[in-house]
Formats: structure tokens, C-alpha cells, sequence
């Protein structure tokens, strides 16, 4: 086996790897996911990400059921370096499931995902009226 070979199957052989690599991401984020936060208001409100065979779903609630935002999509993960980033596209989004309109505005979002928690940056990728990025740690829910 030549060098070149050899560099060939070397590549082919990490391509693969990091392929696998974005795959098994994608499925350890199946699930429900869901943080608390505070708005400058001063009122608490909870986000949740539902992911799901490559699709999202992300609710903000006022209260337990209160749905302020509804937003929907599609979800593909990736490496860039030594980063893990998440990327929304296809997104629709409204007040509820059944009043969605495409917003035209893909999101690419640096992760961290260790067992039970995915922390998630948001809003570094471009400058977006009224919303300051942020990182926000987002848990499991349990079934």
C-alpha cells in the first residue's frame, strides 16, 4: 500500500468516525428537554426542546401550560473543531402548533451535551432585535 493509499483509507476512516460521531449526538438528544428562566420583565417562564428523528419542537410557558411561543423544525448536528453545534432549520413558528409561519431564520447554536444536561448557546451566531445571546442549561425530562 502506497502513501496515498494509505492517506486515502486514514480519511475515509475519520470521515466515518466523525459521521457516526454526529449521528450519535443526534440521537442522545432525543427526548424532552426543558430549562427555567427569568425575563427582564422579572416573570419566570420554562422552554422546552423536544427532538425527534432530526425534528425539533420548542414551547415557551408562561405558568405549567400557559404556551406563549410555539416553534418547529428541522434539527442537524455537526462538529466544527473541537465545538458541537446544533443547527435549527426549516423553522415555523406562532403562538401555537396550529398557527405556524417559516420565520426564514436558521439557527446555528454551540452545545455541550454531557448525561443529563445539554447546555445550549444561543443567539452567537448573529445579532437578533430583542434577543441578547445567552447560555442556557437545558435537563432531561424524566418519562
Amino acid at each position: 500500500m502506497n502513501t496515498f493509499q494509505r492517506t486515502c483509507l486514514a480519511a475515509a476512516v475519520f470521515a466515518s468516525t466523525a459521521l457516526v460521531g454526529f449521528a450519535d449526538d443526534l440521537a442522545k438528544l432525543e427526548g424532552k428537554w426543558t430549562t427555567k428562566k427569568t425575563g427582564p420583565d422579572g416573570n419566570s417562564y420554562t422552554q422546552t426542546i423536544e427532538v425527534k428523528k432530526g425534528k425539533f419542537q420548542f414551547r415557551v410557558l408562561r405558568g405549567s401550560d400557559d404556551l406563549v411561543i410555539y416553534a418547529e423544525g428541522a434539527l442537524k448536528t455537526e462538529t466544527s473543531g473541537p465545538f458541537s453545534v446544533a443547527h435549527f432549520t426549516d423553522i415555523k413558528a406562532g403562538a401555537s402548533e396550529s398557527d405556524t409561519n417559516p420565520i426564514n431564520d436558521d439557527r446555528a447554536s454551540v452545545y455541550i451535551l454531557s448525561d443529563d444536561t445539554w447546555t445550549v448557546a444561543q443567539n452567537f451566531d448573529k445579532e437578533r432585535d430583542g434577543q441578547k445571546p445567552s447560555a442556557d442549561v437545558y435537563t432531561r425530562s424524566k418519562k
